[in-house]
């Protein structure tokens, strides 16, 4: 939006500045939401307190190595510069007079793009379990639900069952990512433990079956709801192809 407004080149570089940033960020992200699901999961599925506390160790010190690594990122010179660079982008002089029936044509293709593109990642996913797919479905799920709000805020539309549906997805396949992380560590400690402590390994196995259930069952509830979410996107292509409004 501000490259339409601006279009100032310090935006590339503030664009690169934030990636940077997120990318430092990510990970302690999922570090903190594993934790939280570590904690969760013990007192529901009744899971070893002692493989739970060696995976939370685990989890703990990965977590201060990763914020290590981000503040080597995140410095106070950089964020000065992302401020500097943002302020100059902020395209104030430059900003032309709204015309809000071709932004909203823009927004209603926008939205369309992005309903094709993930409907292709839902087909390409297929019915099999595939992590790397489905965090590919969420991330054009994310994509398109934000194209919808825009949509809908030009429309002045009250209607929120297909945001409200798209935001429903992303968060249930986000969850499923979430305890693949915290799977793939407790597979890592349990690899490392293997050959010097097998109880400790077997109870860490217990864990594993329990995480891979966690998966799968929000692997059968996506499933379930995949042809509905195919069937939004068909509608938001079509009323964007007819020239009609997204949301009625």
């Amino acid at each position: 939006m501000l490259a339409e407004a601006a279009g100032s080149p310090e935006l590339d570089r503030a664009g690169k500045d934030v990636r940077r940033i997120t990318r430092a960020l990510g990970p302690i992200r999922e570090l903190d939401v594993a934790l939280g699901h570590l904690q969760e999961i013990g007192p529901r599925t009744g899971a070893s307190a002692r493989a739970l506390d060696i995976v939370r160790h685990h989890l703990t010190a990965e977590r201060q190595a990763q914020r290590r690594a981000m503040l080597d990122v995140i410095t106070p010179s950089a964020a000065a510069r992302l401020r500097a660079r943002l302020a100059t982008s902020d395209g104030r002089e430059g900003l032309r007079a709204p015309d809000h029936q071709a932004e909203l044509r823009s927004a209603r293709q926008r939205a369309a793009r992005r309903a094709m593109r993930l409907r292709a990642q839902i087909r390409r996913a297929g019915g099999l379990y595939q992590p790397e797919q489905l965090h590919m479905v969420r991330v054009a799920a994310k994509k398109l639900r934000y194209a919808l709000e825009v949509d809908r805020e030009l429309s002045r539309s009250r209607a929120m069952v297909r945001v409200d549906r798209i935001k429903a997805l992303q968060d249930a396949l986000g969850e499923i990512h979430d305890f693949e992380i915290l799977l793939e560590h407790t597979r890592a400690v349990q690899t490392g433990l293997a050959g010097t402590d097998r109880q400790t390994a077997n109870e860490l196995d217990a864990l594993v079956q329990v995480l891979e259930t966690e998966c799968r069952d929000g692997h059968a509830a996506y499933l379930r709801d995949r042809a509905t979410i195919e069937g939004i996107c068909f509608r938001i292509i079509e009323a964007a192809r007819r020239g009609g409004p997204t949301f009625k």
